[in-house]
């Protein structure tokens, strides 16, 4: 069970203030519609850096999925009408293994930035694998007239391309402070990857898978816009096929730029100490 309450940007609300609404959310959902536990997580915590896209992530237990649309409702009723912020509300016992573990403090995040990175980045090719493996399972016996699973592996390859984006956002978040703004922000994120920041971080991909992961970007931006029933198969097919490769490539490139990463930063390291 995911929720999701956004309003139209606006101001970006300061950590203060998204620690305070996460407090009266978790009241509400506790009081109102009898959640036996809420725990806020993520970057509303500290545990990785707030900035202007971050979300007020919440995990509940015990909400009953009756209620689960009058819970995200009555959260939306307590946004800021001016501010620009979302609610993620995670079922705790639903969550995957590495999260769970993270929100329950049984897996605790490094203080230092560069390690923190990694074991985020980790979780999330976890995460991505498991979309792979269900695609790999079930592309070979979908046919043409098969559209319930055709829209099944349109919806995994959409995610997929969530998870690249969410390890982006995370590298660019930790190592530079924040996010591209503007409506074009997906695609320059995507773009600012190629790219070294001097003193900062080095190039995370190649130009060449850019561009492959630019496909998948117009993949995504497009089933968000279409109706299940005008999915056209021989384009999802196409972005499925390469999904394993992708994966593959992906893996090696950010082995390589955390390697770099830290080898950066122990080079920094000496010489500060010289």
């Amino acid at each position: 069970m995911t929720a999701r309450v956004a309003l139209a940007p606006a101001r970006s609300l300061s950590r203060a203030e998204a620690v305070e609404l996460a407090q009266t959310c978790a009241q509400v959902l506790v009081e109102q519609f009898g959640a036996r536990r809420v725990i806020p997580f993520g970057s509303v915590t500290g545990a990785s850096p707030w900035h202007s896209h971050s979300d007020i992530d919440l995990a509940v237990e015990g909400l009953a999925p009756k209620q689960e649309a009058e819970a995200w409702a009555a959260l939306g009723r307590l946004l800021p009408p001016e501010a620009s912020i979302e609610i993620d509300l995670i079922d705790l016992d639903e969550a995957l293994p590495e999260l769970r573990a993270r929100i329950l403090g049984e897996v605790k995040m490094p203080t230092e930035n560069i390690p923190a990175l990694r074991l985020e980045i980790e979780d999330e090719l976890k995460s991505l694998q498991r979309v792979v493996d269900k695609v790999v399972e079930y592309l070979p016996r979908t046919g043409e007239q098969d559209e319930p699973e055709q829209v099944m592996i349109a919806k995994y390859v959409h995610d997929f391309y969530n998870g690249v984006e969410r390890i982006f956002e995370r590298i660019t978040v930790r190592l530079e402070g924040e996010l591209p703004g503007g409506d074009r922000w997906h695609m320059a994120l995507l773009e600012r990857m190629m790219q070294e920041i001097p003193d900062v971080r080095p190039p995370v991909i190649k130009p060449e898978f850019h561009a492959q992961l630019l496909n998948f970007l117009r993949f995504r931006h497009r089933i968000r816009h279409v109706y299940s029933y005008e999915l056209e198969w021989s384009k999802v097919k196409e972005r499925a096929v390469e999904l394993a490769d992708v994966m593959r490539q992906l893996r090696e490139a950010l082995e390589t730029f955390l390697r770099r990463l830290e080898d950066q930063g122990a080079q920094t390291h000496d010489q500060s100490q010289c």
